[in-house]
């Protein structure tokens, strides 16, 4: 359309969310900025830029262009790294996730941007050419100060002077703006280098043609000479670093800049890749040939990955039923296809075994994602993908926002793991948000599960996502004709010890006769066991037997967990106690004597990992005893280097949480125990049945992965819940339809939707009050627009109800299935703004 000049011209404007924290609804607004002529022809959608907002520059996400009339706006300054840009794809879903979640756009943003991106300006001030001339002795005494040190220092910013000079920020602000008007000071800002840049280290080239006359030259210069005829043997291999080509002819400085200077020699920089495989060690690997379940899984999948037309799957496999490898033959053909995988996996733990068998089959086309990454690597990596260096993603629920620009596939192994669900702002779920990215970029999206949620099975059932399944468990044995072959293998038998015959029958110890015996044969036959405690520390409190006190956290309302440690003073070997705060991490010295009524008889009850490795190591003194927790995983490698111990038989007994439960193939293991298996069985929490069946089965499934003959013993004091049955008889169906059941008749997911809502306070009564009061609210909204099925669970004391000196109260607003994210808006938008509130949509615990 032709436009006439005399009345308007189109300029590119751009539609940016600025980086900053912004009050109430206005978090998801945009900011539109006129783009200036010099950036016209390189701007994209999904940089990062500078642009002004009130007084102040700040940085923002480019998420829209557009060609219109620009009258009254202001000019986008400047990009702030011409190498981020953020995938069209990713920013729909970055759109999307914080709609559905409630949460502000930027801080989504944040999660598809490479770390060491946030650089901060600072406000500065200097004094002006009359500031550098005037009588100091005329002005007031905190003006004077401010002038004569930025007249002997230069220009220095706000924090700097208040580190230097007396007064408050109110006061030296008001000092500031008098100098300012008086024409003695200006102000200006200073952008902060950023934290994480890529790292470069120079090289040296050979830069002569004629090296025998060069030499010629050289003749009065001998370690120059001997230097650049060393220089010449290596013309064929990688140019050397600077350092390498000093520590090997010894030449100093002042040699290299003669050799530059004569032009024998070029200086250049060139990047250096952080690699986080570096130190994995993995060798290549073959495909083993597939299973018939196998093979029909994946044909039915890759069907649906060639011919581009997207489609959801639910890999439902037993423990050791192969499906790690029915992924790998799917991502080798989307690479295969010139797409791009990503894979998920909700533990570090987890994504370490992963990436060895990613890395053994596809070698450097990996790039790897999770927190225990340096924040360097992570940048590096974060760049190869945007690249398309990179071809595959795999990480924890973060990996999600990762620049994947050719995706075709995506998988979310162990998809049933509550740890996809992030705990803080935006409260995403890593699996949800992974079907709307499939459904966003028309790509095939795998879940894999031994122990589907609830939600998901219920979905394959009706039909919303295929369901393809694996029924046997399967090892590789080498046939007759020098081939790997596949063959099934039977599931261990789960054999359910009750505790209290133990106690009738006069046996204290933590290990039931059936386990103590089971665990001797198997060190005998010189096979691992395992044994799973879902509680870390040595002991779960400590209580005095005479009035009933109970350490307890200073902060919170938790009772505090005994856990060892040693001392260097401490004689060796010897444990000594500390009190340990698993919510808030305060320590203290486990107390001697009761605070309370000074007796003597004050006790550590209850177990933890510690006290089992311990207690191993009592009965099994050769035994090689190691922890695997939170408290053992604190180093970057520590997993790694646990699976390698373990790898490598270098420990027959592994003593751990749930961080052992999740999908590692540990071949040796000819036992599994589980010392108590009623952690958490009957916690308050809707889905507490769901979790213990899941993480008992899936502890199971480590035993006998590569032969028969392996046992699984579980410890219980309930022996007849549902969930414990439905694990000894390996029945996933018989749990499902008990536990259906009861959300059916409760209305709680996949019946309902669940919105939790909590408040803290330094005070129980003011948070109670908040809680009352939005309940009050919220119960009038329902009231009022005659909501159907809309229901309000409390307000109630959280079960975790004091946590670093803040009280906690919570409600639950319970909704129907087919509930929209508008409908859920209006609702919120109605009794909010919830400031201070934590709003949680579908939560995945209630605690």
């Amino acid at each position: 359309m032709d436009v006439s000049p005399e009345h308007f011209s189109l300029e590119v404007v751009a539609d940016v969310v600025v980086m900053v924290p912004l009050s109430g609804r206005y978090h998801q607004r945009l900011f539109s900025y006129r783009v200036p002529d010099h950036l016209r022809e390189t701007i994209t959608v999904g940089q990062l830029v500078w642009v002004p907002l009130r007084q102040q520059q700040v940085r923002g996400v480019i998420i829209a262009l557009q060609h219109r009339t620009a009258d009254g706006l202001r000019d986008l300054i400047d990009l702030v790294d011409p190498m981020v840009s953020i995938p069209e794809v990713t920013i729909r879903l970055a759109r999307w996730v914080a709609e559905y979640y409630d949460a502000p756009l930027a801080t989504v943003l944040d999660l598809c941007l490479p770390p060491g991106t946030t650089r901060q300006i600072e406000m500065t001030w200097r004094a002006t050419a009359a500031g550098l001339m005037c009588e100091l002795g005329a002005l007031p005494d905190r003006e004077r100060s401010i002038l004569f040190y930025l007249r002997r220092h230069g220009e220095q910013s706000e924090a700097a002077l208040r580190a230097v000079l007396r007064g408050s920020n109110d006061q030296l602000r008001t000092a500031y703006r008098a100098l300012a008007e008086r024409g003695l000071i200006v102000r200006g800002t200073r952008i902060d280098p950023p934290r994480v840049q890529p790292r470069r280290e120079q090289v040296v080239r050979m830069a002569v043609r004629d090296l025998e006359q060069a030499l010629t030259e050289l003749h009065r210069a001998p370690r120059q000479a001997m230097a650049l005829r060393w220089l010449a043997e290596r013309v064929a291999d990688e140019p050397p670093t600077l350092s390498e080509f000093r520590r090997s002819t010894g030449i100093d400085g002042a040699g290299i800049r003669a050799l530059a200077r004569r032009g024998f020699i070029d200086l250049s920089e060139r990047e250096v890749y952080r690699d986080p495989l570096a130190t994995v060690t993995f060798s290549p690997d073959a495909a083993p040939p597939l299973t018939m379940a196998q093979r029909q899984a994946y044909e039915t999948m890759v069907t649906a990955l060639e011919t581009g037309t997207g489609g959801r799957f639910l890999l439902h496999g037993i423990t050791g039923s192969g499906k790690t490898e029915v992924y790998l033959r799917l991502i080798a053909r989307a690479l295969r296809l010139g797409r791009q995988a990503l894979m998920l996996a909700p533990e570090i733990a987890l994504t370490t075994q992963l990436v060895r068998r990613l890395a053994a089959r596809f070698g450097h086309q990996l790039a790897v994602f999770h927190s225990g990454l340096s924040d360097g690597e992570r940048y590096d990596e974060w760049r190869r993908l945007r690249r398309g260096e990179a071809r595959i993603a795999i990480g924890a629920r973060s990996a999600l926002f990762a620049p994947l620009p050719d995706l075709g596939l995506i998988i979310v192994d162990e998809e049933h793991d509550p740890g996809y669900k992030n705990d803080a702002v935006p409260r995403y779920h890593a699996r949800d948000v992974a079907l709307h990215l499939a459904e966003l970029a028309r790509v095939t999206v795998v879940l894999g599960s031994a122990t589907p949620s609830v939600e998901t099975f219920y979905a394959a059932r009706n039909g919303s996502i295929q369901l393809l399944e694996l029924p046997e468990r399967i090892t590789a044995q080498i046939g007759i004709d020098g081939l790997v072959h596949s063959r099934p293998l039977p599931l261990p038998p789960i054999r359910i010890v009750d505790m209290r015959r133990e106690l009738q029958q006069g046996n204290t110890s933590i290990f039931s006769s059936t386990l103590s015996h089971a665990l001797a044969q198997t060190l005998a036959r010189g096979q691992q066991a395992i044994l799973f405690l879902n509680r870390r520390g040595a002991a779960s409190f400590v209580v005095c037997r005479d009035c009933g006190y109970i350490a307890r956290c200073e902060r919170c309302s938790a009772p505090l967990t005994v856990h060892y440690h040693t001392e260097s003073e401490a004689e060796a070997g010897a444990p000594v106690s500390v009190l340990l705060c698993h919510a808030c991490g305060q320590r203290t010295a486990a107390p001697v004597i009761c605070p309370q009524c000074l007796s003597r008889r004050i006790r550590a009850l209850g177990i933890g990992t510690q006290r089992v490795a311990e207690a191993v190591r009592e009965f099994f003194p050769s035994a090689r005893v190691a922890r695997w927790d939170r408290d053992s995983t604190t180093g970057k490698h520590s997993h790694d280097a646990l699976l390698e111990a373990m790898v490598r038989h270098d420990i027959d007994v592994l003593v751990g949480t749930q961080m052992i439960a999740k999908g590692l193939d540990l071949p040796l293991v000819g036992l599994v125990g589980v010392v108590l298996a009623d952690t958490g069985l009957y916690l308050p929490d809707f889905r507490s049945g769901e979790r213990a069946f899941q993480l008992l089965t899936q502890v199971a499934g480590r035993a006998g992965r590569r032969s028969e003959g392996a046992q699984v013993i579980i410890q219980t004091y309930q022996p007849e819940h549902y969930a414990l049955q439905a694990v000894r008889d390996h029945d996933y169906r018989s749990f499902f339809r008990e536990e259906m059941a009861f959300r059916r008749a409760l209305a709680y997911p996949p019946f309902g939707r669940l919105v939790r809502f909590v408040t803290t306070a330094a005070h129980e009564e003011t948070c109670q009050h908040r809680a009352e009061q939005l309940a009050v609210a919220l119960q009038k909204c329902i009231t009022d627009r005659d909501l159907v099925g809309w229901r309000l669970i409390g307000p109630a004391p959280a079960f975790f109800r004091r946590q670093r000196e803040r009280w906690r109260w919570h409600l639950l607003l319970r909704v129907p299935p087919a509930t929209t994210t508008q409908e859920l808006r209006a609702i919120l938008d109605a009794v909010g703004p919830l400031s201070g509130w934590v709003i949680d949509i579908d939560p995945v615990n209630v605690l």
